[in-house]
């Protein structure tokens, strides 16, 4: 999947190139369509979600922590040990003192 994301990241890459100038306008028109399926991004946060795919832009931790609750995660580090290592979500159920 990761193969997959970069190769359809670079052929967008491509035509951002070659139409810089419509960038906006298509992520309005994205907006607008996942708008119609009850999914509500603006513009401006396709812009940014754009920004950190294409590492022009990190996230801050509580951006982090916020993402990985939405997950199914308790915080960022227990999503990166998931994919990191043999973790899963069962994590959030288990009594760990540390956390509480």
């Amino acid at each position: 999947m990761k193969r997959d994301l970069r190769l359809l990241l670079a052929e967008v890459g491509k035509k951002m190139k070659q139409e810089p100038h419509q960038l906006a306008s298509d992520f309005d028109h994205l907006s607008a369509a996942l708008s119609k399926r009850h999914i509500h991004l603006s513009s401006s946060s396709l812009k940014k979600l754009w920004d950190v795919m294409t590492g022009k832009r990190k996230l801050s931790n509580e951006a982090l922590d916020r993402l990985s609750l939405f997950a199914g995660f308790q915080d960022w580090k227990d999503l990166r040990d998931a994919f990191h290592g043999d973790v899963d979500a069962s994590i959030n159920y288990e009594d760990e003192p540390e956390r509480r």
